[in-house]
This record gives structure tokens, sequence and C-alpha cells, in this order.
């Protein structure tokens, strides 16, 4: 996490990925960083500036996620709701830029 804000704290973009099972992957990165065939690629770090600037994900306020001393009832969802919301807001939170959330 450090180094994720590390990068970020210098205007970077920053991205993890998992490598585990990417055969492509690890073929076509193994020559470029020198990594012996014996060894496998677990994890990728890249960061380096943006192409474009980052846009701003939709988001729940924190008065929406966050309790102090009691859990608030009202953040409760059935699983009848719960399943509403991943049908119909999830990809909202996950893939939309907040400008454009439909």
């Amino acid at each position: 996490m450090s180094a994720h804000l590390g990068a970020a704290s210098l205007g970077y973009a920053v991205w993890w990925v998992t490598a585990i099972g990417q055969e492509n992957a690890q073929k076509a990165m193994k020559p470029l960083l020198g990594i012996s065939d014996e060894l496998s690629v677990l994890d990728i770090f890249a960061f380096g500036p943006p192409a474009r600037p980052p846009y701003k994900l939709w988001k729940k306020s924190l008065d929406e996620i966050v309790d102090h001393d009691r859990f608030d009832q009202t953040h409760f969802m059935s699983d009848a709701e719960l399943e509403e919301w991943i049908r119909s807001k999830r990809h909202k939170v996950m893939f939309k830029d907040a400008d454009q959330v439909d």
C-alpha cells in the first residue's frame, strides 16, 4: 500500500496485476527482465506517468458506510436488497466514471 501511495504522491498511475496462471505474460516478461525459467513471476507492479488523467469513481459517502458506537440499521440490506444492488448499482462502483453514472 505504501508503494501505491508513494507513486500516487509523485503523480504516477499504479497498477498491480497478478501474473499467476498468465503463461503468455510470463513468457513475454521473463526475457525482458532477465528472469530465469526456473522462477515464476507472481505479481507485476507497474507504475509511471498516466496516459490520461484518472477519472473519479462513484462511491458511497462515508455516512452511508460508517457506523459510530452502534450498528446503524439503515445500512442493513436483506438478501433481496443486496441482489438488487448487485444487479442495478454494482457496475457503477466498479467501472463507471463518477461524472457519467447513469
